[in-house]
């Protein structure tokens, strides 16, 4: 069995490739197609999402647990997924029967591009990450990823040249989903074979399954709908903006992602020394360090955003900068609930409050995206965004208030939320007396972290943070020799 320690890293490899290729490819495309062009396959890609929500259903939740608590018995192994992929191709069948008939009789606007897009769709219904999810072979998925996206990307720069290839990039991104799911089939004889599935085995599933999909659907409203909502009450150059700044805020959040696990993994394996009682303490010292690189990139991004997005997207992307710096408050809100609902709300299977806070948040969405898109665009978009992800963050929070120590975390917060605060005001001053260009944003990201940086580590050395000494002496051992 691979460690812990490996299936980590995978993960976190995954999370930010997934993220980090699409960020990589935005300069060119932002140039190429334009933001209208960004906006229309933004538009296209989040109605066709919601094909792909359906034909998943809440299977890739609830079927990594299932296999994983079988995976040492073949031969449960073997029902299990008959079972599961028996549920999953059925309902998959449907979606793609309604998806045919969505684009060849109702869509009249893009109609090409959702043909093209039907490819996604069948990827849907060949998904079997779940079961490979519940095997732990995050290795196998990686690299199969790395390689299928690292193509796309290459032939993204060899095909797409003008504003008229936009069919051409929406092909290569549905044949690269297409392909990532056709090719795990080759090596899922290795680890499984089909029996027949039964009608009793497959009904168990069922329930679980629901139950993922609501919390999954509500979070894909206020994800995705937002997108489809402003493309249909503005104009898609508002949502081409909206798209690549979204770009840019994911990247962050898949490292906040990958911090996450690593700093999960070490609490695990200081938990494993000492007494169960200490246990809180190590929980608050995994959100201090969450929340500390999480203000981080809030204020880090939020101070650079309008250097940063012409710079990086282009002169017509120039709104960008002030949508990058309002999504950027997302950021820690995410990384707290996401804290929350690892440190309580999942371990205590406590699904109802998790769903219902969700849905809530998907609910405040649409009302405030109703609200707000006609008047303000994008910025509407981003404002109401803000609004969903605090709404769910108090909601979990007032769930776990009992069980976690939540005004332990605010407090160890605050001091990271001040030294942001203070490092946005440097950074403003350091860009002032600096033209616009590549090297001045440079300079003002090594000052910005080297003051952030600073700060936190001599709070840290102050206060005697545990965590921080024990890495520090590790590092200074390493250094010695």
């Amino acid at each position: 069995m691979v460690s812990l320690k490996k299936n980590i890293i995978y993960q976190s490899i995954y999370q930010l490739l997934i993220s980090l290729l699409p960020l990589l490819v935005a300069p060119y495309i932002s140039r190429v197609l334009g933001a209208e062009n960004i906006g229309v396959y933004s538009y296209v890609n989040s109605i066709v999402g919601y094909f792909v929500f359906f034909a998943i259903l809440g299977i890739n939740y609830h079927g990594n647990r299932a296999i994983a608590a079988v995976r040492n018995d073949r031969e449960n192994l073997c029902k299990a997924f008959s079972d599961l992929f028996c549920l999953h191709f059925i309902v998959s069948l449907f979606v793609v029967a309604a998806y045919l008939f969505f684009f060849l009789f109702i869509s009249e606007e893009f109609q090409m591009y959702f043909a093209i897009k039907t490819f996604v769709v069948f990827a849907a219904l060949l998904n079997i990450n779940w079961f490979f999810f519940g095997m732990e072979q995050f290795k196998l998925i990686v690299a199969r990823n790395a390689m299928i996206r690292i193509t796309a990307t290459i032939s993204i720069f060899i095909f797409v040249k003008t504003a008229d290839d936009l069919w051409i990039y929406v092909l290569i991104m549905s044949l690269c989903e297409f392909a990532t799911q056709l090719v795990m089939w080759y090596f899922l004889k290795k680890f499984t074979s089909f029996t027949k599935p039964s009608w009793q085995g497959v009904k168990t599933h069922i329930k679980p399954v629901i139950v993922y999909f609501i919390a999954i659907l509500a979070i894909g409203i206020y994800t995705t709908m937002d997108k489809i909502m402003l493309g249909s009450m503005s104009d898609k150059s508002q949502l081409g903006l909206y798209e690549n700044s979204l770009k840019v805020i994911a990247i962050l959040a898949g490292f906040i992602i990958a911090f996450n696990n690593v700093i999960i993994s070490r609490m695990a394996n200081i938990r494993q020394k000492y007494d169960v009682m200490q246990r809180p303490q190590y929980l608050l010292t995994m959100m201090k360090y969450v929340m500390l690189f999480s203000f981080a990139l809030m204020f880090g991004i939020a101070v650079i955003a309008n250097d940063f997005a012409p710079l990086f997207f282009g002169r017509e992307f120039e709104d960008c900068g002030i949508l990058i710096s309002g999504l950027s408050v997302i950021i820690p809100l995410i990384a707290f609930h996401d804290i929350v609902s690892a440190q309580y709300l999942i371990p205590n299977q406590n699904d109802k409050s998790y769903t219902v806070a969700v849905v809530t948040g998907a609910f405040i969405s649409i009302i405030a995206n109703l609200l707000l898109i006609p008047k303000y665009g994008a910025m509407g978009v981003v404002i109401g965004r803000i609004i969903a992800e605090s709404v769910v963050c108090i909601m979990k929070t007032s769930v776990a208030r009992k069980a976690l120590p939540i005004g332990a975390y605010i407090k160890s917060s605050f001091v990271f939320f001040i030294t942001g605060i203070l490092m946005f005001i440097l950074v403003r001053v350091v860009s002032r007396l600096m033209s616009q260009s590549v090297l001045s944003l440079l300079i003002q990201i090594s000052v910005g972290a080297l003051f952030y940086l600073s700060i936190s580590a001599g709070y840290l050395y102050i206060t005697k943070d545990e965590f921080f000494m024990s890495n520090s002496r590790r590092v200074v051992k390493l250094l010695k020799r």
